[in-house]
């Protein structure tokens, strides 16, 4: 699977969240996340952690650069039945990898056609937008840069705003 990516600080959470509900058409989907990030030599690897329990083991491997960027991921899903074996196997993947660090979030999720919109308020990091052009197996890696610029403007979020790697780099660097 793949998407490219823009993800930037944002300073008015509540003008971004009004123009994000505007550009989708309905209000947000309300999601909270803890995420655990292992120590691997590839990519990342991180165990999503949801508040009903429910949890996503998502692999990606995305590089380090200004502006929309492609990200090659994989996921794997258990549900609110399969909590306790997500658990098991976060259980061996720290034990076996070590943890990296941890991220948690509260996310609004705007769909705008086949882009994901997230408004995010990170703990300890502050707030932040992060924008996920699905591609479709047909469309190249510059139809989603087109399609991430273009939504980067409406949502009117400047260059300079613009972060290049994860929360969990952000955090590693507060250290």
């Amino acid at each position: 699977m793949r998407n490219v990516e823009i993800k930037a600080k944002i300073n008015d959470y509540d003008a971004i969240c009004e123009i994000a509900e505007a550009l989708s058409g309905s209000t947000p989907t309300v999601i909270q996340q803890d995420d655990t990030f292992y120590k691997v030599n590839q990519g990342r690897l991180k165990m999503r952690i949801y508040a009903d329990d429910t949890a996503t083991l998502v692999r990606y491997d995305r590089d380090d650069e200004e502006g929309p960027k492609l990200c090659d991921y994989d996921l794997l899903q258990f549900s609110i039945n399969e909590s306790k074996k997500a658990k098991d196997l976060d259980g061996i993947l720290q034990k076996c990898l070590g943890i990296r660090g941890r991220v948690v979030k509260e996310r609004r999720l705007y769909m705008v056609g086949q882009t994901r919109i997230h408004i995010d308020k990170v703990q300890d990091l502050g707030n932040f937008m992060e924008l996920e052009v699905v591609l479709r197996p047909e469309q190249s890696l510059e139809d989603g840069q087109d399609i991430a610029r273009d939504l980067q403007t409406k949502l009117g979020v400047k260059d300079e705003d613009l972060i290049q790697c994860a929360y969990v780099d952000l955090l590693d660097g507060k250290d």
